[in-house]
């Protein structure tokens, strides 16, 4: 069974084992699958987005290589299928990391939402785990990459302010005050994390402060 990690330095494991991959195209062809796993990709749209400038000078043998290339480093028989609709990654969404983050991600907020703040913070906790660096780093510098990205910051952003919320209503809000200060700091705009961090000063006895908030 295969799990692509993508949320950092790309990894691929194949039951439990780290595959070794080749660098370059191939490995931003594996990337490029692995977003959309389960769901075809077009030739066409592979090539536009990998190669960018030089796509009107790509030819589809070029894309054929590089995806034979990374079904030997797979080494799994029908990983990558070919088709009228294009190529697909043939692996469960949820052995994906930038995938299944999401998941968590949402299942992290219903949990908080519904009162189960102790299950809020340790899912949230376990997502944010998942994230082990910049996002995609090596999947080139497209400009496919922006929304992917912007995405996976907001999920991630998202996270933080369900963790550290639920740790706030847990009883913890003087332990993470210092670090949604921080965060305050670099998003301001977020309302999620000036109302934790509000919340936390005012739990703490520092009602002055968490107005001035």
């Amino acid at each position: 069974m295969l799990s692509v990690a993508v949320l950092g330095p790309v990894e691929v494991r194949r039951d439990g084992a780290l595959l070794p991959l080749p660098s370059g195209k191939t490995t931003e062809v594996l990337v490029r699958l692995a977003v959309d796993a389960g769901a075809p990709v077009r030739a066409d749209r592979l090539i536009e987005d990998l190669w960018a400038d030089g796509a009107a000078r790509t030819g589809r043998n070029t894309l054929q290589s590089k995806v034979s290339q990374l079904r030997r480093a797979l080494g799994v028989p029908g990983v990558i299928t070919s088709g009228t609709g294009g190529y697909i990654l043939d692996v469960e969404p949820g052995r994906v990391d930038a995938l299944r983050v999401a998941t968590l991600a949402t299942t992290a907020r219903d949990l908080r939402h519904g009162g189960d703040l102790a299950g809020a913070a340790e899912l949230s906790e376990q997502a944010l785990a998942l994230f082990r660096g910049d996002v995609l780093v090596d999947a080139g510098d497209g400009p496919w990459l922006q929304p992917h990205r912007a995405r996976l910051e907001e999920v991630r952003l998202g996270l933080i302010e369900d963790h550290l919320m639920a740790r706030v209503e847990l009883g913890a809000g003087g332990d993470v005050i210092g670090q949604l200060e921080a965060l305050v700091r670099l998003h301001p705009l977020r309302e999620g994390l000036w109302h934790a961090l509000i919340t936390a000063l005012y739990r703490s006895g520092r009602q002055a402060d968490a107005l001035a908030a």
